[in-house]
């Protein structure tokens, strides 16, 4: 059997960790910039404000409703889903982590509610953070049981023998896998419940919808396709970071501050997972207004030996901006993406590059690395990136960072 288990409301549950005065009570978190609403507490959907709306179109109803609001803090968001995805694990030997606040596991065949409960429960009583658990034959089915968890208990547990039943009048377009051009082209041929995409011949959905639409029949069917896999630190293909500002810049010393930033974070990240990038661009991007958007945005160079040192690649990206800069362009956005990652003990050194022929030697990244882990994260910095005032985000209503930064720990008076 497959486990599917999600933080309900994760970003508003992380928010509520530290204000349990918000229990119960209507939150929303924003997107970057605080532009649109990107998380809704149960009370707040009840309101009817959907996803995804840009903030300024409710503004007023949700000051009228007394909704609280937070800007997106990522920072915590990530701490909390490694402690939750943490405490799945010591119920489960194959978990495999499929966003920040989701993963599929393993469980044995016979398990019996009480079982799971136990799970759920421990998860909770070890992060705060209440979860909905769904379990079926495969992957599509656990994501179909967890939907039906949230609106009940939040635990779902559909046998094969329950299959049937269940998914009679369940509808295509809600289903994992099912996307709007997906559900439009079976509404075209009358078919709009999972029992009636069933009771097609599988070949028939085979040439309708192709190999991805067979597939999601089998496992509809509770015939597993997508099996569980550990979660491993299996190095991706590229790591990008992103951000637009909250106004807009021409200098050219405020975007490599930006980027300086961007690839700052994307190179302890390859550091920690013993990986090297072996090419680099970045997106230095102007406004949507005028003629700006038809300027270059994007430029990407090999890099002469695969590399995880943040000097080099700082240097590198130097060099990419003095090439699209352009001082008439009036800059919302920043970005860098290191690709053709690879772990660093493939890479054959070179011959001239010193550095890679001493193993032992410490680079100056690996000891900023030390010295952050230590001290706290940004404790020390490349100067170039300590122009962060001039292109930050908007987040007037961010929450502070309670479990990453000791000068933020949330204090409590003893009476």
């Amino acid at each position: 059997m497959i486990g599917l288990m999600d933080c309900n409301n994760f970003f508003v549950s992380c928010e509520r960790l530290f204000r349990p005065d918000l229990i119960n009570k209507p939150v929303a978190v924003l997107s970057s910039n605080d532009g649109c609403i990107v998380a809704r507490s149960q009370e707040v959907k009840d309101l009817g404000i959907p996803m995804g709306i840009p903030y300024f179109k409710v503004a007023d109803f949700c000051k009228e409703k007394n909704i609280t609001l937070f800007s997106s803090n990522f920072e915590l968001y990530r701490d909390i889903s490694k402690r939750v995805m943490s405490a799945l694990k010591d119920g489960c030997d194959v978990c495999e982590i499929y966003s920040i606040d989701e993963a599929f596991f393993n469980i044995d065949s016979n398990v019996k509610k009480d079982e799971v409960l136990k799970i759920k429960t421990n998860i909770t009583q070890k992060t705060g953070i209440p979860v909905s658990i769904g379990i079926s034959s495969t992957k599509t089915l656990a994501k179909i049981a967890n939907n039906a968890a949230k609106k009940g208990e939040g635990i779902q547990v559909l046998k094969e023998k329950d299959r049937k039943a269940f998914l009679e009048n369940i509808k295509c377009g809600s289903v994992w896998g099912i996307g709007r051009q997906t559900s439009a082209c079976l509404q075209r041929e009358d078919i709009s419940l999972v029992s009636e995409f069933l009771s097609c011949e599988q070949s028939y959905i085979k040439n309708l919808l192709g190999v991805v639409g067979e597939r999601l029949y089998f496992e509809l069917s509770g015939t597993p396709v997508f099996m569980v896999g550990k979660q491993t630190d299996q190095t991706q293909e590229s790591y990008t970071s992103s951000r637009s500002f909250a106004e807009v810049t021409h200098e050219r010393s405020v975007l490599m501050s930006a980027l300086s930033n961007h690839v700052t974070t994307l190179a302890e990240k390859l550091r920690k997972s013993k990986s090297v990038a072996s090419s680099i661009s970045i997106l230095v991007r102007g406004s949507r207004f005028g003629s700006y958007s038809h300027r270059p945005a994007n430029i990407r160079s090999v890099l002469p030996i695969p590399t995880s040192d943040t000097v080099l690649l700082i240097k590198e990206i130097s060099e990419l901006l003095d090439k699209i800069y352009d001082g008439e362009i009036p800059y919302k956005k920043a970005g860098v993406t290191l690709s053709g990652i690879k772990p660093e003990e493939l890479i054959q050194n070179s011959l001239f590059d010193k550095k890679n022929n001493e193993p032992n030697k410490k680079t100056i990244s690996y000891l900023l690395d030390e010295i952050n882990n230590n001290n706290g994260n940004g404790s020390l910095r490349f100067a170039v990136t300590l122009g962060k005032n001039s292109w930050k985000e908007k987040k007037e209503l961010k929450s502070s960072d309670y479990t990453t930064s000791w000068s933020e720990i949330p204090r409590v008076k003893a009476t």
